[in-house]
């Protein structure tokens, strides 16, 4: 069994490893190595890394919709093709040349959560259940018929980083059953159910900034779907705070939202529909981030304070 295996960031990872283990991979395509972090040094992409330190071929072409792309691809000779988190669509072509066709490891029970930010979606949707789906890839985004799937609940402790991990090393053991009983005929693809269908948009920075007109579980939910990444803000007197962690409260009021309630050793604040957030961790610019109380004992705050621009 050659298997073809496209992937970029660390979800795909936990896939990469335990598909070497089991089968021949003939080539690993990643996005090529960009400048990352704070001093913008250009590094591979997690997969790449990996399948170096595994001495597997690598292939990182920017875009695939150039002939010699794909007449390398094809020469390759894949029995079948993974792909997990890769990051470039597949031209039609590319799903058709294997014996096998194309499998996808998502990070969603489909149909809901297609697309791009399926983790994030999820657990800003307040949803309790997420979990992973393998599904032959065809010409739509996230359309194709579904060869298994599992699910995992979503906690309230959970944040993206969590079910990130969670769903991660999921889809590589998912990944690796599915292929032997799909290669040997004992799975039949299901097509996707057209009632239920929900799509993940990427992510946008400006969605970080908190609105605090939302009802508490809003923003709650918001909070853990945003850590870590992009992470959600406010501003406090003209500076902008991230808000890394916040906790439900049973308190009620006739506030404006984003209003101080209480700033004594822990914070809370007004939200819309009469509810309040109780903000546990947060950071300041260029700080390591903090508990709500040692925030408070180096900067003064005083109650009827706003949040907020």
């Amino acid at each position: 069994m050659n298997i073809i295996f496209m992937g970029t960031p660390d979800f795909a990872v936990p896939s990469l490893k335990l598909i070497k283990i089991n089968y021949n991979i003939v080539g690993v395509y990643s996005q090529p190595a960009r400048p990352r972090g704070r001093g913008m040094k250009t590094k591979l992409s997690p997969v790449e890394k990996t399948a170096k330190e595994f001495n597997l071929k690598t292939i990182t072409p920017s875009t695939l919709k150039h002939e010699d792309v794909f007449n390398q691809f094809k020469n390759l000779k894949p029995d079948l093709v993974v792909v997990v988190a890769y990051g470039l669509l597949l031209p039609e072509k590319f799903l058709l040349t294997s014996k096998f066709g194309c499998i996808n490891g998502h990070a969603s029970l489909l149909p809901r959560w297609r697309g791009a930010a399926p983790i994030q979606r999820a657990i800003e949707a307040g949803d309790n259940k997420t979990g992973s789906c393998i599904m032959l890839m065809e010409k739509g985004m996230d359309t194709g018929p579904i060869l298994s799937s599992k699910s995992i609940n979503i906690h309230s402790s959970d944040t993206s980083k969590t079910i990130h991990d969670k769903l991660s090393n999921l889809t590589g053991e998912l990944l690796v059953h599915t292929i032997k009983d799909y290669t040997t005929g004992k799975i039949i693809p299901i097509k996707q159910k057209k009632d239920g269908i929900k799509y993940a948009d990427k992510i946008v920075k400006d969605e970080a900034n908190l609105d605090w007109n939302l009802p508490a579980i809003n923003i709650f939910n918001k909070v853990r779907a945003f850590n870590p990444f992009p992470s959600t803000y406010t501003f406090l007197s003209g500076v902008k705070i991230k808000i890394v962690e916040t906790k439900l409260c049973e308190n009620n009021h006739q506030l404006k939202p984003g209003t101080i309630i209480e700033c004594n050793n822990e914070i809370i604040v007004a939200c819309g529909n009469r509810s309040t957030l109780e903000i546990k961790y947060l950071q300041k610019p260029g700080k390591k981030i903090m508990s709500a109380k040692d925030f408070l004992n180096g900067t003064k705050i005083k109650i009827g304070e706003k949040f907020g621009i």
